[in-house]
């Protein structure tokens, strides 16, 4: 097993963590096995669940997977077999494939005046799982790499009553985040390059109560430690904002107070982030005209995934007057 995997097992473990990954064998159907310690040096892949929680209910799942050489494995065919563990025997639950979605990483380097840095290439493997319990779960992975299948994995993970920040279905919290209003310069509030003030017009608040759909970032493409948030604001929020912003409010948040980021590189969470309850970035919410959350994003995200609860999410609220879409086109620069 790499030194990678050992260390995020180990992690996961010592904070009492969710997860137990198992890199070992097990059949197909009922019989399968998910042990529940960690075998060390078995296998020639190693995947790991990215969700810093899972939920009952409908679940976004992303995974990771790696080999045995700390190399990240990029598109492989993978497929999910998802099994309740809270009986006497596993209980076949569902299965899908998983979709990689790739990305080149990047962030916004304010050393070399706003000039976006490469930082290598990653992907995640995405499928959408439901579960109807709480308590311990596990997931068979089968990976199929360069037209060799893998042994099946079995990797044991839990299912919490809730997440941490707002779940499908959940009103939104009405932050009320400073804006450009509040600001003498939008770099207080924005670390992109170039800026975006489209996206700082208005609060959550705001957006709430004029029951407008809202498609709302926490991201900040210059210090995001994963170097996903500068790649989720151009590959993803900006085509959906050319594309749908007069008919939604797009909203970016930065998760830290910039003050202390630059100064000394010190993470502070801002109101909004509190209210949100997050742990990380990026953050990608899609808010309904009635106020919930329809859908959320977390880490790696494909401008195809967002897009369609976009879609669904406008298509579902009532037709704002063309004056007033014409007109919030005209304010947003």
């Amino acid at each position: 097993m790499t030194r990678r995997h050992l260390a995020f097992a180990a992690s996961l473990l010592a904070a009492g963590s969710m997860l137990l990954a198992a890199c070992g064998g097990g059949s197909n159907g009922d019989a399968v096995s998910f042990p529940t310690v960690i075998a060390l040096g078995k296998g020639n892949v190693f995947p790991a669940i990215n969700n810093a929680l899972l939920a009952r209910g409908d679940n976004r799942v992303s995974i990771s997977i790696i080999d045995r050489n700390d190399n990240p494995v990029f598109g492989a065919a993978v497929h999910l077999r998802f099994y309740d563990l809270n009986g006497p025997k596993p209980r076949f639950s569902s299965e899908t494939d998983a979709v990689f979605v790739p990305v080149e990483l990047s962030y916004v380097d304010e050393q070399s005046a706003g000039a976006t840095a490469k930082a290598g290439a990653s992907g995640a493997y995405i499928a959408h799982a439901s579960f109807d319990a709480t308590g311990d779960w596990g997931v068979q992975i089968a990976i199929t790499r360069d037209g060799r299948a893998e042994k099946p994995i079995p990797y044991r993970f839990n299912v919490q009553e809730r997440t941490q920040e707002p779940m499908v279905g959940d009103p939104a919290p009405a932050s009320r985040q400073i804006t450009l209003a509040n600001v003498a310069d939008i770099t207080e509030i924005d670390s992109s390059y170039p800026p975006r003030p489209q996206m700082h017009q208005v609060t959550v608040a705001d957006a709430l109560a004029a029951h407008r759909p809202i498609v709302l970032a926490f991201a900040t493409p210059a210090f995001c430690r994963s170097r996903t948030c500068a790649p989720v604001m151009d590959t993803v929020m900006d085509p959906l904002y050319a594309k749908y912003g007069a008919q939604a409010a797009f909203i970016h948040i930065e998760p830290y107070d910039l003050g202390p980021l630059r100064q000394s590189n010190v993470q502070e969470p801002v109101r909004a982030t509190r209210d949100w309850a997050l742990q990380g970035e990026p953050w990608v919410f899609v808010i309904g005209a009635d106020g919930r959350v329809a859908a959320k994003f977390d880490g790696i995200m494909s401008l195809a995934e967002v897009e369609s609860a976009v879609a669904a999410t406008i298509a579902a609220a009532p037709q704002a007057p063309a004056a007033t879409a014409a007109a919030t086109a005209t304010a947003s620069p």
